[in-house]
């Protein structure tokens, strides 16, 4: 394991989307958001060697639908 932070940009913009994401990702194995820096969404993970970002930017597309908002990132 490497532990560590990283920052992951988001396309919801900030308010119900953005917090509703960080809620529901802190839930996911493995890492929980740890704050916001600049935009950016910080998370605390076990492994920074994983693809904790494409993962994360994966689920923020999944959850746009269910989130009303326009998928970000593609």
């Amino acid at each position: 394991l490497r532990p560590g932070f990283v920052t992951c940009p988001l396309g919801f913009p900030p308010g119900f989307a953005r917090n509703t994401f960080a809620t529901i990702t802190s839930l996911l194995p493995g890492s929980v958001a740890a704050g916001e820096v600049e935009g950016e969404i910080v998370y605390h993970c076990l492994d920074t060697a994983q693809p904790v970002l494409e993962e994360l930017a994966a689920e923020e597309r999944a959850y746009a639908p269910a989130l009303r908002v326009k998928a970000p990132h593609g």
